[in-house]
């Protein structure tokens, strides 16, 4: 929501961000990791300042720092110094406080954690006036710059051991009696519905705000959209006279249903993979249940899905000449948004199970060239072989392409008698020449695929088998039949599912 390395707010305003977001659960305690690590000395004493503001309102605030400069160390109260090894060699109040004229906040001269190191030996460096008190420490205890050449005789651990210092610690600790247990009465800190309400409206605020990701998915899907209907525009669909014709036509519908689809899994992997830490930090935080967030992503997702599938039927639908009935198009339009949401989430999923958003683009790439694969598009499904005909089952793209396609190329009247009803069996005359489509007089058949063509490779035999040719078309070299007959017969994975899908 707030950007990246190279775009949104400033290191120094997302750590401020950050540190602003865990004060909106009014913690008791604050643990910082490093707060300064990025920032040039300015950002560095902008972020401790808002940090000393914190502690000054009466909260513990614990925090590491790496090389402080001697404003910044000046804000602290308290140090625990630890040597190589996790060695405590110092931990207690840094010395007596003064105002800071510019921001009226307390600040420390570190003067005592100065004595103490001074008094334990004359080995023991003098502190210099002017110098970085932390570097002074880190010098004393050999882990400074240049301690090479220094010898100190003596043991900094014990000596913090044998300290009055570590007696006062332990003797507060000693007297410290345990605390009051803290009990919840729910796991979560707000109700399920309020969780739903505010998933939802921080989704909807970041895909309002990802303009890459929305946009360019719309210009995509206006590209595919525009690149496979061009190709024909100057065809039509419900005059295909030969088997060339009805293949272009094929390929074109089963290109524009299943690339459009295809993009938004390839791009979709981002959203949950660029969000996963924020997830897993405000989840052990107990803001949300898992269900919310996914609740709130899919929510947010549907309306650009619906925008996604409008702009395909506005463009591809008419400039491929597919049927313009009421009915029809709104079938192709729920199946495409039914499919492209598949997609969608399909790739969001694989984000999820993935370690890394580019691990979950590697993974998610090669299963679209699967889906292409065993959707049963260029391999019919009774000629994938087991075991990889598992993929034919388990994929969606099949499922997308049976109720997308198969109405495209329907015909209430067939040339198969076994298809024909009773009234119709002896009166319906494919073979003869004269007769271009059954949606002409005297049949008047519906439905876009009526026009009838030779089957010219005999395709219908090598699908349903020489058998059934000779029973349905006996005496004919070259079968002639509607569109509806040769594709749903040579299409044999999706012969026994397209009644489902039609109505």
């Amino acid at each position: 929501m707030i950007g990246d390395s190279s775009t949104g707010l400033s290191t120094e305003q997302r750590k401020r961000v950050t540190i602003g977001v865990e004060m909106a659960a009014n913690p008791s305690i604050i643990f910082l990791d490093e707060p300064t690590s990025g920032l040039d000395a300015r950002s560095a004493k902008v972020v401790m300042s808002v940090i000393r503001r914190i502690a000054a309102a009466g909260r513990t605030v614990v925090c590491t720092v790496h090389q402080p400069s001697p404003e910044i160390f000046a804000m602290f109260d308290n140090l625990l110094l630890l040597k190589k090894g996790g060695w405590t060699v110092y931990n207690g109040d840094l010395g007596p406080q003064s105002t800071d004229p510019e921001s009226m906040l307390p600040i420390s001269s570190a003067r005592n954690m100065i004595q103490y190191f001074e008094n334990l030996s004359p080995t023991v460096p003098r502190y210099e006036q002017g110098t970085n008190p932390a570097e002074y420490m880190l010098d004393v205890i050999g882990a400074g710059i240049d301690t090479a050449s220094r010898s100190v005789d003596v043991d900094f651990v014990q000596s913090y051991r044998n300290s009055s210092m570590s007696s006062l610690l332990m003797s507060n600790i000693s007297k410290a009696g345990q605390g009051e247990k803290v009990t919840f009465t729910s796991r979560y800190a707000t109700s399920f519905t309020t969780q739903l309400y505010y998933s939802c409206r921080r989704w909807f605020s970041m895909y309002y705000r990802n303009v890459g990701y929305n946009y360019n998915r719309l210009i995509v899907v206006l590209i595919v959209a525009l690149l496979f209907s061009l190709n024909v525009t100057h065809l039509s669909l419900q005059s295909v006279s030969d088997q060339a014709t009805l293949q272009s036509f094929n390929g074109v519908i089963f290109a524009g249903v299943f690339f459009t689809s295809a993009v938004q899994n390839s791009m979709s992997v981002g959203v949950i993979g660029n969000s996963k830490l924020v997830y897993y930090k405000e989840l052990a935080a107990g803001m949300y249940a898992p269900f919310s967030y996914i609740f709130g992503a899919t929510v947010a997702e549907i309306p650009w899905l619906v925008l996604v599938v409008g702009l395909h039927l506005l463009v591809f639908y008419p400039l491929a000449g597919l049927w313009a009935a009421t009915d029809y198009v709104v079938m192709y339009g729920l199946a495409m948004f039914l499919f492209v949401m598949v997609f969608c989430f399909w790739g969001q999923m694989i984000s999820a199970l993935a370690s890394t958003t580019q691990a979950a683009s590697l993974i998610a790439s090669p299963t679209i060239g699967l889906m292409v694969l065993f959707c049963g598009f260029f391999i019919p499904g009774y000629m994938i072989p087991y075991p990889w005909k598992i993929f034919y089952y388990i994929f969606p793209a099949r499922y997308g392409l049976i109720a997308a396609m198969p109405k495209q190329f329907y015909c209430s009247l067939s040339c198969i008698p076994e298809r024909q009803v009773s009234e119709n069996l002896l009166r319906i005359n494919c073979a003869d020449p004269s007769i271009k489509s059954l949606a002409d007089a005297p049949y008047f058949g519906s439905g876009p695929g009526c026009s009838l063509l030779y089957d010219m490779t005999n395709a219908t035999a090598g699908a349903q088998g020489i058998e059934f040719v000779q029973a349905n078309f006996p005496g004919e070299a070259f079968p002639r039949m509607t569109v509806w007959d040769y594709w749903s017969s040579t299409t044999h994975s999706n012969i026994n599912d397209v009644p489902l899908f039609l109505w």
